[in-house]
């Protein structure tokens, strides 16, 4: 067995190019060794290319091998001129140019809880088995039957074997005595001492590291609340920073090289399908990307998991959201599985502006749907109320052209009706005219007739005059009243049928 000390360091080789013309007058660069050797106008550039080269030291004779240029170094293509070693290294909590180790700062306390623990272990080691305590004045001249007197000696093997142990309760002066056997309790000594020392320098190298009973993995105290708790791992956590901070750094250097190796790699290479193979031809897909974008624009960011505290913070978030159903339950799942807590953030304020946007055009959709049903319904109501009015309009027609005709042929009726009575009137008419030209004829006749009566009632009164003055002829006689009664009925009866 031999120790090999593999190293690497970096270099910085210089390359030199000839601006050269042509003698077709064209200008070129060439790639030269040395400058100073060209018999013509030389115009020379120089390129800083950082290289690492490494070996392997055989420790204790001066032999190396394997020494030389490395290949396969991870470069940022977008900056060749700069190399990274296969290795990373991180110091910090620097001290006069050296780093300060936690682990030296509890060496001591280390060594003394090393050295309780041997106390212990010697402790134990030299502990004695429990015993017991034999009253042999006890335990002489017991008789057990046939077989004569029994020894201590021999009770002492009937004890260890059946448990049993025999003894005379009364000494030879006839008194009472105590059992002469009795069992002693041996304990480790100063076992106690010695877990109180292993328990004190134990905690001294919590102090020193400031890793607690909460980030061991110890069993806190049933009497400590959540928040001591939340306290003291936020303690060991301020403790262990740099360690912290150093494997951040690290695991992002680790990736850093990583990407610059697989952006270079060929897509036809069959290196390339065993990526993406390994991490999917997605993520290939995606790192292949950063051949047209530099590291320094992209990025690689190592960031934590998420703390009790901010995951209860964004937990809050989300519920808030949900509450105000600017989140859908998908959303809200896909936020509580990712484990940064700025991406879950950038998630959630995604997420919530598409959900508003949505919101906000199924209301515009809602709002249309809702015009239009109301135009709908203006435009029915409208046209109902057309219909309403035509069917209106049309009622009224009928209603007039109804009445009309009825009017039409009450007019029609009263004209015949009218016709009819000036026919009767005309009939009448010329029926009274007749008749009125009888009625005079006869009244006529009856002036003349009542004239004659008049002028014979005269000639009678006259005669009754004479005859009463003279004295030599008779009164004239009256005609009887019938004939005048007659007369009378008559002119009456014509009148009447006249009226």
């Amino acid at each position: 067995m031999i120790e090999v000390l593999d190293f690497e360091f970096k270099v910085i080789d210089t390359i030199y190019f000839e601006e050269k013309p042509s003698k077709y007058g064209n200008v070129g660069f060439y790639q030269r060794k040395k400058p100073g050797n060209s018999v013509f106008k030389e115009s020379i550039s120089q390129i800083d290319n950082e290289t690492v080269y490494g070996g392997s030291y055989i420790i204790g004779c001066e032999m190396l091998f394997g020494y030389g240029m490395k290949t396969n170094i991870p470069k940022n293509m977008h900056d060749l001129s700069r190399a990274s070693l296969s290795y990373s290294v991180v110091a910090t909590n620097m001290e006069d140019m050296i780093p300060k180790s936690m682990v030296n700062s509890c060496i001591g306390f280390a060594d003394q809880l090393q050295l309780t623990h041997l106390k212990i272990q010697q402790a134990i080691a030299k502990a004695k088995p429990d015993g017991i305590i034999i009253d042999i004045e006890g335990l002489e001249n017991v008789q057990l039957g046939k077989g004569g007197e029994l020894q201590p000696l021999e009770l002492h093997d009937i004890y260890e074997q059946t448990g049993v142990f025999y003894y005379r309760s009364k000494n030879p002066d006839g008194g009472f005595q105590n059992p002469p056997i009795r069992e002693i309790g041996n304990a480790v000594r100063n076992i106690n001492e010695f877990i109180g020392i292993y328990n004190h320098y134990l905690r001294l190298i919590r102090d020193a590291t400031g890793i607690n009973e909460v980030m061991d993995a110890t069993s806190p105290s049933s009497n400590d609340l959540v928040g001591v708790r939340q306290q003291a791992l936020a303690a060991a956590n301020n403790a262990i920073g740099d360690i912290t901070h150093s494997s951040t750094m690290l695991f992002k250097k680790v990736c850093s090289d990583i990407v610059k190796c697989i952006q270079i790699i060929p897509r036809e290479s069959v290196l390339f399908r065993a990526y993406s193979n390994a991490i999917g031809s997605e993520n290939m897909d995606m790192i292949s990307t950063f051949e047209k974008l530099s590291l320094y624009n992209f990025g690689v960011v190592v960031v934590k998991e998420m703390e009790e505290g901010e995951r209860a913070f964004l937990e809050a978030n989300i519920q808030q959201s949900l509450a105000q159903q600017e989140l859908d339950i998908e959303d809200a799942i896909a936020i509580r599985q990712l484990k940064d807590l700025s991406q879950a953030e950038r998630l959630l304020v995604v997420r919530r502006k598409k959900r508003l946007a949505l919101n906000q055009q199924i209301a515009q959709q809602n709002s249309q749907m809702q015009a239009q049903v109301q135009q709908q319904s203006a435009a029915a109501a409208s046209q109902a109320r057309q219909q309403e009015m035509q069917m209106e309009s049309q009622i009224k027609m009928q209603e007039m052209q109804a009445k009309l005709q009825l009017e039409l042929e009450m007019e029609k009726a009263k004209h015949e009706m009218r016709k009819e009575i000036e026919m009767i009137k005309a009939q009448a008419t010329l029926g009274f005219r007749t008749e009125d030209q009888e009625f005079k004829e006869k009244l006529e006749v009856l002036k003349e007739d009542r004239k004659d009566d008049r002028v014979e009632k005269q000639a009678v009164e006259q005669s009754k005059l004479i005859s009463q003055r003279k004295g030599d002829r008779g009164e004239l006689q009256e005609k009887e009243d019938g004939e005048s009664g007659e007369v009378q009925q008559i002119i009456n009866d014509i009148i009447n049928g006249q009226g």
